[in-house]
């Protein structure tokens, strides 16, 4: 009955909620499909009141339009109002999903070649659309296959960055006959928390197999920084658990007991995932003889079920791999027996979770962060994420990605203020990408366990309030330091450079200098340059991987000494070093060849001096000649064309600034216009380079003489997102 009433007769109808709990001063939109909430009324009702005894207006808005576009404009009507503004958004059921097309820049991963691919595969799901009123969007169509995936491009007019300005999330169960079932009982689990919410009191954090390099430091330093995020909790009483993928052959199982621990709180997973798997484990790493034998028989196996029941291909693959390997023809055998058969198949499966194995099952941590690909792709019928929500425990919202996301990006920043009784949404709302969605009620929080601290009040009665938040820069709590640097930064912008580079060098935790650390890359100045080369030296793995990253994306020639310095020293991390080794690019082969001369003779440490210059001159050699050949790759005449379009998508990630003069005068005078479109958009790329003055002088004065929209087009999405934010 309810689909057919307006929505201004269901927003009156918003107001009658009774509101008898906390005083209200901000609002919540609670947007749902029409069958949803006929056959779910009672309990999204009762959620609402919930809502509203926790001090937000609620605003009940059934989707009557079917189209992003109208919901984006209610959104930001009731954003706009003079009382009760909204500062979240929850979406329950078949909600239209806006498929985001020209905006991989604002994911951390996501680089699916968008000419290629359907567009189902090449866009990317994300409620940034509803959420940074700011983007600017053009429509594109509707899928025919899937009605609610509704395709935009991201505007060249629009900011090309995201400043999110409400928080939103997803509720919205897989699809089969028990989906109406499965969304009450969800409203209801919520209901029933809000009515006893409880103190975060039990931490658990686990890493996956191949997450990170699988470095150890990276996971030392993570207890300590979450030590320190969550220090009310410090004691004799054990509240920080650890797993790690190689505890065990199949770690799915003490995983996944202790997900079920009723007093477990958080979790935060990371691992690899896929849209109905968490990946936790390889093949087991052994030095054992005969573990050895029984991986490698394993391996083989698997290679000649390839091919299937023909002899022939069975007898190529054999001897395929009998000559590369050396390894007798018994090896291969029980590839076709049925019992084996099935032991591989159990074996396979028992290393990782899989949808099939939420059947029944009951995780009962309150919050999880799937720090992983794909399981939060709710676009899909049935994804990873929404199986912990909906399942019968007590799992209330989840954290994940509804596409590939980046290994070295900072998964814990302000996760802390969770624990003191920040609500989720706002959380997120902080750190998320394009890519990184709540499942689930985003007003969900914790108890504060400072009777003094109403961090949500905080947030909003003091958001523009410059003493304010200074004086929280003494807090106790090292993410409420964070906070009041982002904070000063969203009131002063690149003005709090300086206080940001002084947090940066003499804070004593690990959050806050990470923080300030990310905020300085938002100003890009001298002072963000100083704190790269500091990073390189800091005492959190975590900002040595991330200050590695950035001397490949800045490419300042004041790096380079740095750079040579820490990959001379013995004991980096894994991740580190990976990164220090792409950062080889950026620069000349030259200039790093004279560093390493100059150095290396100062480096008592090393035992053998001259094999480590001749290991590092190798892979100096190595990088710069690769980046160098890519470019002369794309300068060749005649040119082929397919090697140069790759070449030109591959400095994407490798921003090669010593050869970026050459770059700005191919894509001045390319005339193949694939070549032009894809080199203008890869200038986009060199967001943080020390040259990007340039970039800018080449974009504003092309745009003068270029009469192609499309390459108009790009310039200007490019000289938008090279250009600093006043």
């Amino acid at each position: 009955m309810m689909k057919h009433i307006s929505f201004l007769l269901i927003l009156f109808l918003s107001l009658l909620f009774i509101s008898c709990g906390k005083e209200q001063n901000k609002g919540f939109a609670i947007v749902i499909d029409s069958t949803s909430y006929r056959k779910a009324q009672k309990e999204v009702e009762a959620y609402a009141n919930a809502i509203e005894q926790e001090g937000l207006k609620t605003y009940l808005i059934i989707d009557q339009w079917q189209h992003p576009d109208s919901i984006k404009n209610r959104l930001l009507n009731l954003y706009t109002k003079d009382k009760f503004p909204i500062e979240g958004a929850v979406f329950i059921g078949a909600i239209p999903v806006p498929m985001l097309r020209d905006a991989q820049h604002l994911s951390t991963a996501f680089k699916m070649d968008q000419n290629r691919y359907k567009w189902s595969r090449s866009s990317i799901p994300s409620d940034r659309f509803y959420d940074d009123f700011d983007l600017q969007f053009s429509y594109l169509k509707q899928d025919t296959t899937h009605s609610l995936y509704h395709y935009y491009s991201l505007n060249p007019e629009s900011p090309q960055e995201l400043t999110v300005d409400i928080y939103t999330a997803r509720i919205k169960p897989k699809e089969g006959k028990d989906k109406y079932d499965k969304l009450k009982a969800y409203l209801s689990k919520v209901v029933a928390y809000k009515q006893a919410p409880r103190l975060a009191q039990q931490v658990l954090f686990f890493t996956g197999h191949g997450y990170n390099s699988e470095a150890p430091r990276a996971y030392m330093d993570e207890k300590i920084a979450i030590s320190q995020q969550f220090s009310h909790l410090e004691g004799q009483k054990n509240w920080l658990e650890y797993i790690n993928f190689s505890f065990d052959t199949h770690i799915k199982f003490r995983l996944m007991s202790e997900l079920k621990r009723n007093n477990l709180d958080i979790a935060l997973l990371h691992h690899h995932g896929g849209t109905k798997a968490q990946y936790l484990n390889g093949m087991p790493e052994t030095s054992a003889v005969k573990g050895s034998i029984e991986n490698i028989k394993y391996y083989l196996r698997s290679k000649l079920s390839k091919a299937g029941t023909s002899k022939e291909k069975q007898k190529l693959i054999i001897e395929r791999y009998q000559k590369y390997y050396g390894v007798p023809k018994d090896w291969f055998e029980g590839t076709f027996d049925t019992n084996q058969i099935r032991k591989d198949s159990i074996f396979n499966a028992n290393l990782d979770i899989y949808v099939e194995d939420m059947k029944g099952y009951t995780p009962n941590a309150k919050f999880i962060m799937l720090d992983a690909c794909f399981t939060g792709s709710f676009h899909q019928d049935t994804y990873l994420a929404g199986e912990y929500i909906f399942s019968t425990g007590n799992t209330i919202v989840a954290q994940a990605n509804s596409v590939n996301v980046f290994q070295d990006k900072w998964p814990d920043e302000m996760v802390g203020l969770i624990g003191l009784g920040l609500r989720v949404g706002h959380w997120n709302k902080m750190t998320c990408t394009l890519e990184t969605h709540l499942l689930g009620d985003p007003t969900f929080a914790f108890q504060s366990p400072n009777n003094t601290l109403d961090i949500n009040h905080i947030l909003i009665e003091y958001q523009n309030d410059l003493t304010f938040w200074k004086n929280q820069l003494n807090s106790e709590y090292a993410d409420i330091q964070a906070l009041a640097l982002r904070m000063l930064f969203d009131i002063e912008g690149s003005n709090s450079s300086s206080l940001l580079l002084e947090k940066f060098e003499t804070s004593p935790f690990f959050t806050v200098r990470a923080e300030a650390f990310k905020l300085l890359s938002f100003c890009r100045d001298a002072n963000f340059v100083t704190a790269i080369n500091l990073g390189v030296n800091d005492s959190y793995e975590l900002i040595q991987r991330l200050s590695a990253l950035y001397l490949l994306r800045s490419g300042d020639e004041s790096h380079i000494p740095f750079l040579i310095e820490a990959l001379l020293r013995n004991n980096l991390s894994k991740r580190v070093n990976y990164n220090l080794r792409n950062a080889i690019s950026a620069y000349s082969q030259q200039s790093l060849t004279n560093e390493l001369e100059k150095q290396i003779d100062n480096k008592e440490y090393l035992l053998n001096k001259e094999d480590k210059r001749k290991s590092l001159q190798k892979t100096i050699d190595y990088n710069t000649e690769k980046a160098a050949k890519y470019v002369d790759e794309i300068l060749a005449t005649p040119q082929d064309v397919k090697n140069a379009y790759f070449n030109l998508r591959a400095f994407r990630n490798i921003t090669v600034h010593s050869h970026l003069d050459k770059l700005i005068s191919y894509t001045d005078t390319v005339k193949n216009k694939k070549l032009k479109l894809a080199a203008t958009e890869m200038l986009g790329w060199f967001k943080y380079s020390s040259k990007r003055n340039q970039i800018i002088d080449f974009c504003e004065s092309s745009l003068q003489k270029e009469e192609k929209q499309n390459i108009k087009s790009e310039l200007t999405r490019t000289l938008n997102r090279i250009k600093i934010k006043p």
